[in-house]
This record gives C-alpha cells, structure tokens and sequence, in this order.
C-alpha cells in the first residue's frame, strides 16, 4: 500500500499543460471578445445617434413653440378683435382710428417684439410701431403697392385661403429682418387686410436655433420643405409666401442622394398625418452625412429638423477605455487562474499525497481529494477511505451551516440596500413634490393673512395646491387626488401639468370653466374613456377667484367645500357639486356651478379636504366631521390665521390620539386685506 501511494513526478507536467490551455483560451476568448465588442459598440452609437437626435428633436420642438405659440396666440387676437375690423371698414373714422391706434399700442406692449402692424385692404395703407415706440404719431408708414416686390408679401397673403402664415422677411421700408405673423383679418367671408407683429430674426435665430452640443444643427421647414430659420441666414428663404416653387430654397435642394428627397418628403407627410411624434433617418447635406430627426410643429404647421453628426456626437474612440479594461480583465483572470491553480492546486498536491497514506490508515484529521494517474489520482484513491468517517460528516454540516449563515446575512443586506434606496427615492420624491405647491411669498400677495396645514399620508400624497395670478385677479386651487404616497403623488404630478396648460391656454378668470377643461383634458390624459381596462383616476376640487378691485369672491366645487367665517363667529359652508373630475365614470361634458361671495371685511375663507373630515379619532374612532370642523373655526371667532392654525392642529392632534392618519390632509385659510388692487401685480 505504501509503495502504491509513493508520489510521482507530475507537478512539471501539469505546470506546463495548464499554461499552455489558458493562453490559448485567453487568445481564442480575446479575439471573440474584440469581435463582439466592436459590432456591439457600432450597434451602440448607432441606436445612441438614433435616440439622442429623437430626444433633441422634440427638445427643439417645445423650445421653438413656446415663443411662436404666444405670438401667434396674441397676433389671431389682434386681429379678431371687433374694434380694428369696424375701422377697417371706416378708416378715416377719426375716432375710430384713435381708439383702434390705442388698441394696437395694448397690443404691442403685449408682444414679445414690442412691435405690430397692420395693413387695411381698403385702403393699402399698412401701419407700424415698433418698441422705442419710434413711429407714435405717424404709424401709417406707407401705401402697399402690388406691383413693388418689397410689398408682394402682402398680396400673396391675401391671395391664400390659410388664415395665417409666418413668412420670413426683410421689410424694405422698415429696414429690418423678422419672422413675420401674417394673420388675415376677417368679416364672414370678407378679408379687411393683415396684422399681426414679428420676431427680430437674428434674435430668434441666437435664441432657438442657438446649439448646446457640438455636431449638431437645427432648421426650421415649412410643408413645402422652405428653410424658414437655419444659422446660416444664406440658407433662408426669405419672403417664401410670394415666390413660386422653383424659386424658393429647401431643404431638398441640399441633399446629395437622388432618393432621399422622396424618404423626407414622405417621413414630413407623416408627421403632419400624426402617424408619429417624430421620424429618423438619415441625409447626405451638401456631402456630409447625418442623422436627421424630425418633429412636426402642428400649431404653426413648420418641422424642427436636428441634423446630427454622429461621429461627433459619439465616436468609437469613447469606448477604447472600455475595450482595454476588457482585455485588462480577462489578462488579469488568466493570471490570476494560474497564481491560484499554481498556489492552491499544484503546490498543495505533493503535500496532500504524503497526507493522503495517514489518512488510509485511519487518521481521519487528514482531509484529501484524489483520483487516478497522476497527484489528483493518487489523492482521489487516498480520500476514497475517509467517505464513512465522522469526520467527514462534520465537516460537511459545517460547510452547509456557514452557507445558509452566508446566504442569509448576503439576503439581509440586499434588502437593507433596498429599503434605503426606495426611502431614499421616496423622500427625493418628497422635495420634487413641494417645489410644485406655490412658495409663501407669492400666495402671501394674493391671499394676504392665511395658513396652510398640508399634511400628507405618506412622504408624498395625493393633495395639492395651486395658486395663479395676472392682472386680472388670482386664482387658488385646492385638489384631492386618487390615491395617496407614491401613487398619490404622480397623480398631483399630472393633474398640476394639465393645470398649467388649461391656465395658459384659457385663463384663470373662470373657475367653472377650469374644472370642466380639467375634468375634459385629464380623462384625456388618462385614457378615461370609453370602458376599457384601467383604474379609475380622478380628482376632487375647489376653485377660487377673486377679481381686482372687487370685494366679492367666486367659487366653483367638485366634491369640495368652501367654507367663510365673519369676526362674529358664524360659519358658512358653500357647497361644491356632487360631479367628479377625471374618472371614466365623470361625464366629459359636465358643468359646474358658480357661487358669488362678498368679502366683507375680517371674513375669512378656507378650503379642506376630505382627509381632515376622515380621520379616525374619539373615543368611538369615528372621523373627525365637518361639524367639528366647523365649531373649530367659530371657537377661533376673528384670532389671528396663525393662531387660528394651531387651534385646528391641536383639535384634530387630541382627536386623533394613537390612531394612524387615514388619508392626506389640507387646510388652506386666507383673510384676504382687501379688494385685490392692479399694483399688488
């Protein structure tokens, strides 16, 4: 037996195999590895290109909207308006003249140019101010003639059946560059003439089309593919809308490749179909290739087109750092393999083979693996013996027990990691949230003494707060959303967003007509129609407006209250209309009613949620009520709003008690000073 188990020279043999075997795998793997990184990497920059110019695209689209949108939004107002259409029909009308001269001086402060003009087809006179309000006295600068090319914008417009064009220009008799909003002045079907104002065009240029990534350039089309804006003024078409086709310069004109026009042309159709929210592809312009993204402006029915130049953008070479860490790293694991099978295999062997003849004989302290034909073999034949021992047995409970001990603490940490994360993201959410509620300054304007308990369920809830003033009078929104924490608050996240778009685009001087855009625009947003899958989502609301100069308030509910207080204690509740907002069940077109309350002097308002009136507490654990509620704010009488706010928290602290909070909560009271005044704006 001890001859048997006598060691053998194996080691230089086995040093040498395993040598060879790992740089030939270390060669094979590396060849693969460097093969599959450059086609990844390719694949890479090109889907990276494809996004980043997508993603710009539509960055340039809102950018570009938001000053053409105002524009033009103010320039189809001027030229709507009744005044300037009864002096277009009687434009010697000297008090006619006086007063529409006035009503376009309104107009021009509103302007982002601080310009306008208008010209009257009666009698071609075209008028104009600009921001030194250089031209007050002698606005009407000249007649229109069709047969001057300088005035041949003017005849093209009127010739059109559109209502509006935005034509890039120079004004001759004006000496200026502009982006011009041509709106068409209507009567039925008579045309009085053309108004509107302009965008200084370099200005225009500088502040939208300016990049802030190299390899990267934006231009303005419109359907017929006319460079309206690009950085190079030489590509711009100016006075597009009277010029012929042949004569106007496109984008297509540019491009190299025979088919590409046809690719552009047909990708521009779809966008104004609203088959897509963009389109990728790319063009060969004047002999340099890019990748070309679009998006269509449908308000002003133009394209934002983003040529990128990918190899600028992304280029291989950024990823050499990581295709030299790959070879580092497979260098360092075939090093490190043969340190290990050197150090933990080879050496040990010759030890363990000596070993291995105690352990036959019954030394079960020997701890031995072998096999056959070589040191593994001998050590294998040697660890054979020791299967049945105790030794064995042990040894082997305690490798399982320090496994699960492992697993379990390797388990416990990741869900430590986990927890801190979501909390982490949660409390971010949490500062995310708060910049969305109006900051104490400005409500401190409009509501002059008030308070706010807000209070959410979670980090984050489902109640917001709204508040918007112009010089019209201000605006104050109290909102309930679905839901609370998380879901709560992505709620408060949409619902604010299609807020902002209904104040901007109807106002903030009719509270019943904010709750029906916001009940039609967020089922909207939701997909609440129809009966197809999907939560019910919604909100309740109450809305406030308080006119300037006036002492009255106006107040429109959805499923939300108004309350006043007078300094002689009596509380009133105004009720809300028992209507919801947003939910698939709400009906798309339901109205609202609107209260009139005078604001005497010392009355005091206040808005509240439904969490307040939920939250268990007593005895009984019944909610706290809105009678409660009310006997708070008698008790209060005509206190200080601070004082009056800690009165409410220690009423619902001692309801309350042990009980956990039920549901978001929101108070909002104001004792506005008086009637609203235009110099609080």
């Amino acid at each position: 037996m001890t001859d048997q188990l006598a060691p053998r020279p194996h080691m230089a043999g086995l040093k040498r195999q395993f040598l060879l075997l790992i740089v030939v795998i270390y060669l094979i793997t590396g060849a693969a590895a460097l093969g599959v990184f450059m086609l990844v990497v390719g694949n890479i920059t090109q889907q990276l290109g494809e996004d980043f110019a997508a993603q710009y695209a539509l960055r340039q689209r809102d950018r570009i909207l938001a000053p053409i949108q105002r524009e033009l939004a103010l320039s189809l107002k001027l030229a709507d308006s009744p005044l300037l259409k009864r002096w277009a029909r009687d434009e010697h009308n000297p008090d006619l003249k006086v007063a529409a001269l006035a009503e376009l001086d309104s107009y021009r402060r509103h302007f982002a140019d601080r310009s306008y003009f208008i010209a009257l087809d009666a009698s071609k006179h075209f008028y104009f101010n600009d921001a030194a309000n250089a031209y007050q006295g002698r606005e009407q600068g000249h007649i229109l003639n069709s047969d001057l090319p300088t005035d041949s914008w003017y005849f093209a417009t009127m010739a059109q059946e559109a209502d509006f064009n935005l034509n890039v220009n120079y004004d001759t008799p004006l000496d200026i560059y502009k982006l011009w909003f041509n709106i068409v002045i209507r009567e039925g079907d008579k045309k009085l003439g053309v108004g509107g104002t302009g965008l200084e065009l370099d200005r225009f240029i500088q502040d939208i089309l300016q990049e802030d990534h190299p390899g990267v350039s934006t231009v303005l089309l419109d359907q017929a593919g006319v460079i309206k804006a690009h950085r190079n003024r030489a590509y711009i078409d100016f006075n597009a809308v009277a010029k012929p086709d042949a004569e106007r310069n496109t984008l297509f004109r540019l491009l190299n490749l025979s088919d590409q026009p046809a690719q552009l042309r047909k990708q521009m159709a779809r966008l104004a179909a609203g088959q897509a929210p963009f389109a990728v592809l790319p063009l060969t312009v004047e002999g340099q290739p890019y990748l070309a993204a679009i998006a269509y402006l449908d308000e002003v029915r133009w394209f934002t087109v983003v040529l990128v130049d990918i190899a600028s953008v992304y280029s291989s070479w950024q990823f050499a750092p990581l295709a030299l860490l790959l070879a580092f790293s497979l260098l360092a694991l075939a090093t490190a393999l043969i340190l290990l099978l050197n150090r933990l295999v080879l050496n040990p062997l010759a030890r363990l083979h000596h070993s291995a003849q105690a352990l036959a004989t019954g030394d079960y302290q020997q701890q031995a693996t072998v096999e056959v034909d070589n040191e593994i073999g001998d050590l294998t034949l040697t660890f054979n013996q020791m299967a049945h021992t105790v030794r064995q047995h042990t040894g082997h409970l305690e490798q399982l027990v320090d496994e699960r001990t492992y697993a379990l603490r390797k388990a416990n940490d990741q869900l430590a990691d986990a927890h801190r994360q979501l909390m982490d993201s949660i409390e971010y959410a949490q500062l995310i949230q708060q910049s969305l509620l109006p900051r104490p300054e400005p409500l401190a304007r409009v509501l002059g003494e008030y308070f706010i308990i807000w209070r959410p369920r979670n980090v984050v809830g489902g109640d917001f707060y709204y508040c918007r003033e112009d010089t019209r009078g201000c605006l104050l929104l109290l909102a309930d959303c679905t839901g609370h924490g998380v879901p709560g608050a992505f709620m408060t996240m949409a619902v604010s967003t299609v807020l902002h778009y209904i104040v901007g685009e109807l106002g903030i001087a009719d509270p019943v007509q904010v709750l029906q855009a916001l009940n039609q625009r967020l089922r909207d947003a939701l997909h609440q129609q129809g009966t197809g899958e999907g939560g019910e989502n919604g909100l309740d609301a109450g809305v406030c407006w308080q006119p300037v100069g006036e002492r009255k308030l106006i107040f429109a509910g959805a499923r939300l209250d108004f309350y006043y207080a007078d300094p002689s204690g009596e509380v009133v509740r105004v009720r809300g209309d028992a209507r919801d907002i947003g939910y698939r069940r709400s009906a798309p077109d339901a109205t609202f009613t609107a209260h009139v309350i005078d604001l005497p002097s010392g009355r005091i308002g206040y808005l509240a949620t439904d969490g307040l009136f939920d939250q268990a507490g007593g005895p009984k654990g019944l909610g706290f009520g809105r009678q409660r509620f009310q006997q708070v704010l008698q008790d209060c009488g005509a206190q200080p709003l601070a004082a009056q706010r800690e009165r409410l928290e220690q009423a619902l602290a001692d309801w309350q008690g042990d009980y956990l909070q039920r549901d978001d909560i929101t108070v909002i009271g104001f004792r506005p000073a008086g009637a609203l005044s235009d110099e609080r704006f």
